[in-house]
């Protein structure tokens, strides 16, 4: 078998269908067939199961395939290196980035286009996506790097991590809430809104619960969780809801004139609250050796959250 059997079996599987491949891969549908059978007499196994309908996976090829895309992914990696030997600044680069205000639309634009002016001739593609999906396809190989938040889903001995940066939560709320004119609040006045926060806050919410057991004020309102930054802002925005999201996000959002950040030091119980953090950083396999293309782009992140002052120098 060689890397063109292999390339083109793992994009069947994953388009579903050999026409797509056909003509994304720019191969007559007769060729295509002709190199799928061949791989599948040289395994002795049948690996697609044909139908009207497209390929499915027979219980070899998944097997298979969970392999084949390692292979290809690793095959990718040792052509960017021997281009890089001789000198060309070419190959490719696969980044994930778990969405959020300030990452998607300033860290990581910047950080490619630094690199994308150096490297004319290098392929980068940036895939937005939860934690869950982007960690799959970070560990057999689709991935070479990972932006996200770093819990407990990013430790372990296959993984390693670079940390860019804490991120602490902070208040937000539109402008001209009666919030703004206040330079003490109280628990009751950050109860008297209702609140919208990312899951990762919700231990703060807990917290002003507790505290207003102990003080005798009743909790009226359930908050709303959301993993979306976009839906929390304009929620925030639109409304006299207390927003509860990451400090730089606010910070950008103040900047913006689109809402109005409240330190918790303006809380007149914020020394009894948690200080909750989201550390965030870069992620990739141990197994994995980086392509220079690969180190390069991590360089690039690295000094555009210098320059943005997300990180010490």
């Amino acid at each position: 078998m060689d890397q063109k059997q292999l390339e083109r079996f793992v994009d069947v599987v994953e388009s579903g269908s050999l026409s797509r491949t056909s003509k994304r891969l720019n191969v007559s549908q007769p060729a295509l067939s002709k190199s799928l059978r061949l791989l599948e007499e040289q395994l002795g196994v049948r690996l697609l199961d044909r139908g009207p309908r497209g390929v499915k996976l027979t219980i070899f090829g998944e097997t298979f395939y969970r392999r084949a895309r390692s292979v290809t992914a690793e095959l990718r990696r040792a052509n960017d290196d021997l281009e890089h030997i001789k000198g060309k600044l070419t190959g490719s680069v696969s980044l994930g980035v778990t969405p959020g205000p300030g990452i998607l639309d300033q860290i990581i634009p910047k950080a490619v286009m630094r690199i994308a002016l150096k490297r004319p001739d290098l392929r980068v593609r940036v895939r937005s996506g939860t934690i869950s999906e982007l960690l799959v396809d970070l560990h057999r190989g689709d991935l070479d790097l990972l932006f996200t938040v770093l819990d407990e889903r990013t430790k372990g001995p296959d993984l390693k991590v670079q940390k860019l940066f804490d991120d602490n939560f902070s208040l937000v709320v539109r402008t001209g809430h009666q919030l703004l004119q206040q330079k003490e609040i109280s628990l009751q006045d950050l109860l008297s809104s209702r609140w919208v926060m990312l899951e990762d806050a919700l231990p703060l919410w807990e917290s002003v619960c507790k505290l207003a057991a102990q003080e005798g004020i009743e909790v009226k309102t359930r908050p709303i969780e959301s993993n979306s930054m976009v839906f929390l802002r304009e929620v925030a925005r639109k409304t006299d809801f207390i927003g509860i999201m990451p400090s730089y996000s606010a910070e950008m959002n103040s900047a913006n004139g689109n809402l109005r950040h409240i330190p918790l030091e303006r809380v007149s119980s914020h020394n009894l609250l948690p200080n909750l953090a989201r550390p965030l950083g870069l992620v990739h396999a141990v197994e994995i050796e980086l392509t220079e293309a690969t180190k390069a782009l991590l360089r690039s992140i690295n000094t555009v959250c210098i320059e943005m002052n997300m990180l010490r120098k």
